[in-house]
């Protein structure tokens, strides 16, 4: 007999649009430090899970401008990771 907790998703995820999940991407890398204040932006692209509660969206590129490459690239990792999360595409 399965319980019911079992057959929800761990994570609820809250819709975002695009253009918003790219903009609380980028912010979050500039605000990482000043090394990263000239991060441009982020691209996202939408994809079926893999996993059918998986995230619906992946990072497609990203424009790093005149910041730290390898500073900001750690900075994108976690925030993609965690933002994966908590955010599916609505759009």
């Amino acid at each position: 007999m399965s319980k019911k907790s079992d057959q929800q998703p761990k994570t609820a995820r809250h819709p975002i649009t695009r253009a918003a999940l790219e903009q609380a991407i980028a912010e979050v890398v500039k605000a990482s430090g000043t090394d990263c204040e000239g991060f441009v932006g982020v691209i996202v692209e939408r994809m079926n899970p893999v996993p059918p509660e998986g995230a619906n969206w992946t990072l497609r590129g990203a424009r790093f401008g005149k910041s730290n490459r390898e500073l900001c690239a750690a900075a994108l990792a976690d925030c993609v990771t965690e933002k994966q999360l908590a955010f599916e595409l609505s759009d």
